[in-house]
C-alpha cells in the first residue's frame, strides 16, 4: 500500500509541475525533449502558436506530428514571449510555421529565448545551441521617488 501511494502522489506532482507558467517548468520541459531526441535518436521540434503548442518530428524532411500527453506541456500565458533562433518573436495566438525549438539527435539545440513577465522583474531563460539552459532575472525600475 505503501509504494502505490509513493508513486501516486510522485507522479502527481510531477504532473503538478507542469501547471503553470513559472520557470522551472519550462526548462525541466526543455531538458525533457533534449534528453528524448538524443536517446532516441531523432529530431524533435517544439511548434507554439495558433493557441497551441506541440512536438514534431523530422522525418523525409518533414515534420510530422508527435503525440506527447498534453500535461508534460508547460502552461503559456499573455505574460510569456518566444524569441526563436532567429530572432522571430512568437506568440501564442498567432499562426507559425517554423518551429519556436528544434532539438538535434547530436543533443544541440537551434537556440532561442523564453520571456516571462514576473512582477517588478522579467525572467529570461536562453538556450544556447547546446542545449545549455541560462536562466536571469531582470528587476524593473521605478522612478518613483526620484
Amino acid at each position: 500500500m505503501g509504494l502505490i501511494t509513493t508513486v501516486i502522489v510522485t507522479s502527481t506532482s510531477f504532473v503538478d509541475k507542469y501547471q503553470s507558467d513559472q520557470v522551472e517548468p519550462y526548462k525541466e520541459f526543455i531538458n525533457f525533449l533534449s534528453e528524448e531526441s538524443a536517446l532516441t535518436k531523432k529530431t524533435l521540434a517544439w511548434f507554439i502558436g495558433e493557441d497551441t503548442q506541440s512536438i514534431y518530428m523530422l522525418k523525409k524532411n518533414s515534420w510530422h506530428l508527435q503525440n506527447f500527453d498534453s500535461s508534460f506541456y508547460p502552461d503559456i500565458s499573455d505574460k510569456v514571449l518566444f524569441i526563436d533562433s532567429r530572432g522571430q518573436k512568437l506568440i501564442l495566438s498567432k499562426k507559425v510555421e517554423k518551429p519556436f525549438l528544434i532539438f538535434y539527435r547530436s543533443g544541440l539545440t537551434s537556440g532561442g529565448e523564453i520571456h516571462i513577465d514576473e512582477s517588478n522583474a522579467e525572467r529570461v531563460i536562453t538556450i544556447d545551441t547546446f542545449g545549455k539552459l541560462r536562466d536571469s532575472k531582470n528587476n524593473y525600475v521605478s522612478a518613483k521617488g526620484l
